[in-house]
């Protein structure tokens, strides 16, 4: 059956397509999301300007208005007159009652917001600033009762909407107690007319095309719309959006929300009127307010589509160019690949040499070079994969690491809970070293924090019966070397030096540099090590040593050498009933991940 397969062109196209189209798609997506929450918050921002303006324009009016109720503080005559208490039919009252019409009628030009103010005192004399019994009998005749209610309330105040004969608001009445601040008594009550056109222009400024706003008393009740019309027919929905923005429960007074009602999703600006009792809602379906943000994406759109398409087109053209000489590569380099190693291509030649000319080129000589190179390289991989696997291999001793244990169990339960601490912290430490992500080549630095680990759980093990100095030049810290190459030397120098000595023993770990070279040195002052012995550390003669690491002098040796060249490896000087002397000769290569990453790829000399 004969196999199916992508074409070069296909496969070149396919990608170019998710190169192309996945980017404009993920950007138009993106695009698209930032654009409609730009648009958002765009008109959120609006609405929290115009919940502002509300309050301020509204607070303004009702301030001003509020004024003409201090000016029994602000005037001695005015509140003297007051206090006085006349028949109706007196010419006393009459007389007091021009001058207080006249002081209340100065003060209500300067507010054009005002029609009318009336203001009763205590004895029960009426004060009417347009003499309007109209006025009077239609819009004043509760106002003791509204009195009464405003000195009841916590505001010290009480207001009211005043509407038409059409059911539209007409004039807003604002009725404050007047307090005798001097004898700490009630002078009367002030009842103050204020015109609902200039309120009216304040919500009317703010209500943008498509908007709608709605005006709430205390109760969640409708008390005005933004088209002035009877609020009684709009009450079924107007209810749904209070609840739905649930404004009873709300703690701040300003508020900009997104609410559904059924289907449709709206946003909402909130302001309370506190001086009024009033909530404004100014709202639009959000569908509204994104449209002329959609026309951008869809412009966009267009846009990113047609980039696209010439884009693709333009790769199609330059593909199905290349695709032809791709074609005769394959072609030519399906006859090769006998017994194993590919046979170098025919190179037609030519004046003018393609891209895949040099390619077929390139081609021909890495097969050359493959071919004398691979029974060199095939041995030597064999060799550093098998003493790489021996060093892994001996990364985790077990009876150094059971002994460990044991150590860290006896500790616990004598309660030496420090040293057990201790222990682990070391041994935790000794193994994240130790396995270092899989790499070979690692910092001198690393590699002597590895040993130090290594030497505090043997001391403690072994109850300090040996001194352990480290003496080593800053200069060489940061440079590279083999991993694991140190420990296995404090190991022999434990088991082979020092441990079975009468007296205390002493390991000294020196490192300095030394022209282009470096050096670490482990020596101890144990048994020693007979002449002719030291001749055979270092050479292969299949030893294997049944305490110890495991890993050997001829491991470690061997292993810098495959890693840095011949040149390289240990020295070992050794004197019977003076100590050993193990030297590491490594060359001065400063740790980068660039070296680390290329001494890691093979065997390879500066």
């Amino acid at each position: 059956m004969k196999k199916r397969y992508i074409s070069f062109m296909n496969q070149i196209l396919i990608f170019c397509s998710l190169i192309v189209v996945l980017p404009f798609t993920i950007i138009i997506f993106f695009y698209t999301l930032e654009t409609l929450k730009k648009a958002d918050k765009d008109y959120q921002d609006i609405l929290k300007k115009a919940n502002i303006q509300v309050e301020t324009g509204v607070s303004a009016i009702i301030s001003n208005a509020e004024r003409l109720s201090y000016l029994h503080i602000v005037n001695d005559s005015f509140s003297e007159l007051l206090r006085h208490k006349h028949d109706v039919y007196d010419w006393d009252f009459l007389k007091d009652n021009k001058v207080v019409v006249n002081i209340v009628r100065d003060a209500v030009l300067l507010n054009p917001d005002i029609y009318n103010v009336v203001i009763i005192n205590s004895a029960g004399n009426v004060y009417d600033s347009n003499f309007n019994y109209y006025y009077w009998k239609n819009m004043y005749q509760d106002l003791p009762m509204w009195g009464e209610m405003a000195k009841n309330s916590p505001e010290k105040r009480f207001i009211d909407i005043r509407y038409s004969s059409e059911n539209v608001p007409e004039a807003l009445m604002l009725v404050k107690p007047m307090e005798d601040i001097e004898r700490g008594k009630t002078l009367g009550i002030i009842g103050i007319t204020i015109s609902f056109k200039a309120i009216r222009e304040i919500l009317t400024n703010i209500v943008l095309d498509g908007e709608q706003l709605i005006v709430y008393n205390k109760s969640g009740v409708p008390v005005y719309s933004c088209s002035g019309k009877n609020v009684e027919k709009q009450e079924d929905s107007q209810g749904k959006i209070w609840k739905c923005l649930n404004i009873a429960e709300m703690e701040e007074d300003s508020a900009v929300k997104t609410f559904a009602i059924g289907k449709d999703t709206y946003i909402g600006g909130i302001q309370k009127l506190n001086q009024l009792g009033w909530t404004v809602v100014t709202y639009t379906d959000r569908s509204y307010v994104r449209k002329p943000y959609t026309q951008n994406i869809r412009v966009f759109f267009i846009i990113a589509v047609l980039i696209t398409v010439f884009d693709l087109g333009l790769a199609y053209l330059f593909i199905r160019r290349l695709n032809f000489s791709i074609h005769g590569l394959c072609q030519a380099m399906e006859k090769s690949g006998e017994n194993g190693i590919p046979e170098t291509l025919f190179l037609e030649k030519r004046e003018f040499k393609t891209e895949i000319d040099m390619l077929i080129h390139s081609y021909n000589n890495v097969i050359c070079r493959l071919k004398k190179s691979m029974e060199q390289s095939v041995e030597l991989q064999m060799n550093e994969q098998r003493m790489e696997f021996r060093m892994l291999q001996a990364q985790i001793n077990p009876h150094f690491l059971y002994n460990t244990l044991d150590s860290i169990v006896w500790m616990i339960e004598g309660e030496r809970y420090e040293d057990a601490v201790f222990m682990i912290t070391q041994l935790a430490s000794l193994f994240r070293i130790s396995l270092s992500r899989g790499k070979t080549v690692i910092s001198v630095e690393d590699e002597l924090k590895h040993a130090r680990n290594y030497m505090n759980i043997q001391k403690v093990r072994y109850k300090n019966i040996f001194e352990v100095r480290f003496d080593i030049d800053p200069e060489i810290l940061q440079c590279c070397t083999v991993k694991l190459v140190v420990q296995p030397l404090l190991e022999n120098a434990i088991y082979y030096g020092v441990e079975c000595m009468d007296g205390d023993g002493e390991i000294d770990v020196n490192g300095y540099r030394r022209e282009d070279d470096i050096y670490i040195e482990v020596r101890d002052n144990g048994l020693g090590i007979p002449e002719d012995e030291v001749e055979q550390l270092l050479k292969e003669n299949n030893r294997v040593h049944k305490r110890g690491s495991g890993v050997g002098l001829l491991n470690v040796h061997n292993r810098i050498r495959l890693r840095f060249g011949e040149e390289y490896g240990l020295e070992i000087e050794s004197e019977p009933d003076e100590g050993t002397t193990v030297r590491i000769h490594l060359p001065y290569i400063v740790y980068t991940p660039e070296e680390q990453e290329r001494l890691e790829s093979g065997r390879k000399q500066l």
